[in-house]
């Protein structure tokens, strides 16, 4: 499962939250986040954690399947 970096940089800067904070409000690794930012491949839970940490819908940070 894959991030949309673009739309999670604009969440994290409405949420007033830099990366580091939003790894550790997830309870994730930031080796784990940055791997989920730079859009790789990763856990369906970690997306789950990361959205949870700012607030939002999981389909808000989900990148388009092409």
């Amino acid at each position: 499962m894959k991030i949309d970096a673009r739309k999670l940089e604009i969440i994290m800067a409405k949420a007033l939250m830099n990366p580091k904070e939003v790894s550790e409000k997830a309870g994730i690794s930031y080796p784990v986040f940055k791997r989920a930012w730079n859009q790789e491949s990763v856990k369906i839970a970690t997306v789950g954690r990361i959205a949870n940490a700012l607030g939002i819908d999981v389909t808000e940070i989900l990148a388009e399947e092409e």
